[in-house]
């Protein structure tokens, strides 16, 4: 009978009204993105001609462009369908479209319209009525302020009726999907990974009470802290592969505490995380890639940042390669790269690797002799690269390069490997970067150089190569130089691609105020997160500045560190950026799915835009 009962609501296309949990359930999807986990949602069409309301069967449309061709009884251009529907316009508009979405942590159900829809207000609260009108949850129905057009008309929208920010869903959310794949191992609880991680075994699904800087080999990962989309943790799961996700408290979760010890399959979806216990640990396939490290040692100088051309990347590392493509663009567009930017070569990398005689223990370590003694015997490289000094010509050649500068004398370090920044492999936080000012005894420019050099043998660098299979003979450090920033207004990161929304657009940017980390932010400090959406591939997103914002940060009093103009230049640039890197690149992907990671700044009392990093984003 109740088979019957389910397959009759599947069957119904929309109802004019939901009279229980049951009716919503029957007809609920997914939201409008993946940005919130624990979301359930119906579309809503209120019809102004007929003046009706209707909720729809996600099962039978899953857009509300399908439901309305299906009234008409024959297919509505789409093209058409969103520049009236989703417009200004009042007299134009034949429908007012929403979700309405139940929220499981608070136990609301939120009318949400899309970012780009610029509904005014009277029908705004025209459509919340209708709904609140003829659906069982009307005393628990709020409007959710999801962008920041309707953020800057709070005032008057909470006049209306309840109103709910994107901060309030982010803070009561108790799970993150992190890299959504499937493992088998056994549940351990970790709460001091240093001290216990050389006890972890590959087979091991790990319970961590705070985020990890680096991960040895274990099959999954249950964090109790919500991590950003580019942290060190998100990058690993995602190169390796591996199931991870982020449950608040779960460290001290009873229920997870009673599969500690059992070997478990993890499973890691949108919505929830799943443990069922296994007799056995299955091969899923385990993801092997190999990544192949090019390099020349030809180039015997330091090259200035108008000379890194497309082959760049073969003998001053990736990171700096890219570096020299963002200078290019930036001649073009309305955004600079950090001045008084050059690369130093893999060749002088090579030098002073010959010079410190550590080329033996590199080879050993290489050969997996006495691995008892790894972590021992890198450090000693690392040492030794170190205490060796650095030629006196090419210390000399990056002073004086440096002098020429009149402005920047505090420059950044930065590791600009073959093995990182790469197809396949981000690499992201296996390297130093660090800081050298001319002049300084405390932070010289020769030591910055070499414990650039010296980080490339870190023990965390040297498995996470191991395990992509990479020829450990043929990795070099470079290093790109550029100036430092000690004061900029903002820092932020940004995605060229929605990851909340597969074949959907939309940029998704992590900012905060000043220097503060925004890929590992300090315990208890939350970023500004959103999606913004540049306004040439789309006639929908044609004079709109479309901010959907996921939640704001806690330094700057609720509000965004970056205004409206601000987002808009910032997503324009990105998708000039995001076009060149694309044109050029052999990952086979559709352009909206193509993603490139970018770090970027706003500077000075102009708040200049700095784009200081592009490498590929791999999901």
């Amino acid at each position: 009978m109740l088979l019957f009962l389910f397959a009759q609501c599947t069957a119904q296309e929309s109802k004019n009204t939901l009279t229980s949990k049951q009716d919503f359930d029957h007809f609920s999807g997914p939201p409008l993105t993946d940005k919130y986990g624990e979301i359930t949602a119906v579309k809503v069409v209120f019809d102004y001609h007929t003046k009706k309301l209707h909720y729809i069967n996600y099962h039978r449309y899953k857009f509300h462009h399908e439901f309305v061709s299906s009234l008409k009884g024959y297919p509505v251009d789409l093209e058409y369908f969103n520049a009236i529907n989703y417009s200004a316009s009042r007299d134009k508009r034949d429908y007012l479209l929403a979700n309405v979405n139940y929220i499981k942590s608070l136990d609301l159900y939120a009318m949400e319209l899309s970012a780009v829809d610029l509904m005014h207000n009277d029908q705004i609260e025209l459509l919340y009525k209708m709904i609140a009108k003829t659906c069982y949850f009307g005393d628990k129905l709020v409007f959710l302020m999801n962008n920041a057009r309707l953020n800057a008309d709070h005032e008057n929208l909470e006049k209306l009726f309840p109103v709910l920010t994107p901060t309030d869903i982010y803070a009561n959310l108790t799970y993150q999907p992190i890299s959504k794949y499937e493992a088998y191992g056994h549940i351990r609880f970790v709460e001091d990974l240093k001290k216990e991680k050389a006890e972890l075994k590959s087979t091991d699904i790990v319970i961590l009470k705070n985020t990890p800087l680096e991960l040895p080999r274990v099959a999954g990962v249950i964090v109790s802290e919500f991590q950003t989309p580019l942290s060190h943790l998100t990058i690993l799961g995602q190169n390796r592969k591996i199931p991870i996700c982020a449950k608040k408290l779960a460290f001290s979760d009873s229920l997870l505490r009673k599969w500690e010890g059992k070997l478990v399959k993890l499973s890691v979806k949108s919505d929830t995380f799943v443990l069922t216990q296994s007799e056995s640990i299955q091969d899923l396939g385990p993801y092997r890639p190999r990544v192949n490290l090019r390099a020349s040692l030809i180039e015997d100088s330091l090259i200035g940042v108008h000379k890194l051309g497309k082959h760049s990347n073969r003998y001053v590392g990736n990171k700096a390669g890219n570096f020299g493509k963002l200078y290019k663009l930036s001649r073009k567009h309305n955004f600079k790269t950090p001045e008084g930017a050059f690369a130093i070569p893999f060749y002088f990398y090579n030098e002073h690797i010959l010079k410190s005689e550590v080329k033996d223990l590199i080879n050993q370590v290489i050969k997996n002799e006495n691995q008892d003694s790894l972590r021992t015997k890198l450090k000693r490289i690392r040492d030794l690269i170190k205490i060796t000094p650095l030629d006196e010509k090419l210390l000399s050649e990056i002073e004086n390069k440096m002098a020429k500068d009149t402005l920047f004398h505090r420059m950044r370090f930065r590791s600009s490997t073959n093995a990182e920044d790469a197809y396949g492999f981000s690499g992201a936080g296996l390297y130093a970067s660090k800081t050298g000012i001319l002049g300084s005894q405390e932070k010289s420019i020769e030591k910055a150089v070499k414990k650039v050099w010296a980080s490339l043998w870190s023990y965390s660098a040297f498995v996470e190569r191991v395990y992509f299979n990479m020829n450990q003979k043929n990795v070099y450090m470079g290093i790109l130089v550029h100036r430092s920033f000690p004061n900029e207004a903002v820092n932020g990161v940004a995605i060229t691609k929605n990851i909340y929304r597969q074949g959907s657009l939309g940029y998704v940017v992590n900012a905060q105020l000043g220097n503060e980390n925004v890929v590992q932010p300090s315990k208890g400090t939350v970023n500004d997160q959103f999606i913004c959406y540049p306004p040439i591939q789309s006639q929908l997103y044609v004079d709109k500045n479309v901010i959907d914002i996921i939640t704001t940060g806690n330094l700057n009093g609720g509000k965004l560190v970056m205004t409206e103009t601000e987002i808009a230049n910032l997503a324009k640039q990105l998708e000039f950026i995001k076009r060149y890197f694309s044109a050029r690149s052999i990952m086979r992907t559709d352009f909206t799915d193509f993603g490139i990671d970018v770090e970027f700044k706003l500077d000075g009392n102009n708040r200049q835009l700095y784009i200081k990093q592009a490498r590929y984003y791999n999901d």
